[in-house]
């Protein structure tokens, strides 16, 4: 008789658990699965490098200049605080700009006269290039308020692979400018003769793959529907030069070498899709939920994904 009592005990704990686990809403949780996004990023790239080796005049003095990427990732956030995420971007390869030193420059009279000064390019002067990357990130997340996380995020950016597969393993590339002035002849009354300044020549390796380090910190902030918004800060660190050459002034036989890195500063804006809208409809239509409206469902969707 004991033992019955028992059993009749037991039976309604039972069915009581599996009546409360069968109320209990799958979750929700943002940072959870697969997600897809859109990025989109602008950059502040470090000054290349110039040396002088032999003449009078110094070497030209490099100026910060900009870039951007856009593109995709696609996430997976296998623990409650770590996820990993690869994209497929177009951006930025290089860029880099400078100030020519001008010792002399050309009077109209068909003479020259001393000025000893630097001489800021023209608009639209940068040196340019832009190609696919690949970033490939470890991000780490951490709620500071419920709809606000902290983020850092590490990892490479794979450079050169679509020219990996159009170019030779060591076929190159070359990138150069230069300075003219149009002057006066001075044998022939009338006439004008072009007389170079100035020359740079660079060469980049077109068919090499190489990797760069990524740093960031930022932060997530939770839309009302799951979605996320995440703004991030950081630097891209480049181990090797992109681009090697050398200078020459003509006039005064003065030349050196130069360097190009794609170092920067970056601040990336990005739109993180995570599913959770679909997953929550589908939730209600599973527990046979009836709406008089859509907008009553979209405010029980809401409901779930607080």
């Amino acid at each position: 008789m004991k033992r019955k009592k028992n059993i009749l005990l037991v039976v309604p704990i039972l069915l009581f658990l599996f009546h409360s686990h069968a109320q209990n809403a799958p979750s929700f949780y943002s940072f959870k699965g697969f997600h897809v996004g859109v990025t989109g990023q602008a950059e502040f790239i470090q000054k290349p490098t110039y040396i002088a080796l032999i003449g009078s005049d110094p070497a030209p003095r490099p100026r910060w200049s900009t870039g951007w990427e856009i593109g995709m990732e696609f996430s997976y956030h296998f623990a409650k605080y770590f996820g990993i995420s690869i994209g497929i971007n177009h951006g930025t390869i290089l860029s880099y700009n400078y100030d020519v030193y001008l010792s002399t420059i050309p009077n109209f009279d068909g003479t020259w006269k001393e000025v000893n000064r630097y001489d800021a390019p023209m608009p639209g002067a940068t040196m340019y290039d832009d190609e696919f990357l690949c970033p490939i990130k470890l991000e780490f997340h951490y709620p500071l308020r419920k709809d606000l996380f902290f983020t850092a995020e590490a990892g490479v950016k794979v450079i050169g692979i679509i020219n990996r597969l159009i170019f030779k393993k060591d076929e190159t590339g070359s990138y150069g400018s230069g300075l003219s002035f149009i002057v006066s002849s001075t044998n022939t009354p009338g006439k004008y003769e072009d007389i170079h300044y100035y020359d740079d020549w660079g060469i980049r390796n077109m068919g090499k793959i190489s990797c760069n380090l990524l740093l960031g910190i930022g932060l997530y902030y939770k839309l009302p529907y799951g979605d996320l918004l995440r703004f991030t800060a950081g630097v891209n660190v480049s181990f090797n030069n992109i681009i090697e050459g050398y200078y020459k002034y003509y006039l005064t036989e003065s030349y050196g070498t130069f360097a190009v890195k794609n170092d920067f500063i970056y601040t990336q804006l990005s739109y993180i899709h995570t599913l959770n809208w679909q997953k929550a409809k589908k939730h209600l239509k599973q527990q046979e939920y009836s709406f008089s409206s859509k907008k009553e469902m979209k405010k029980k969707v809401i409901e779930l994904l607080k």
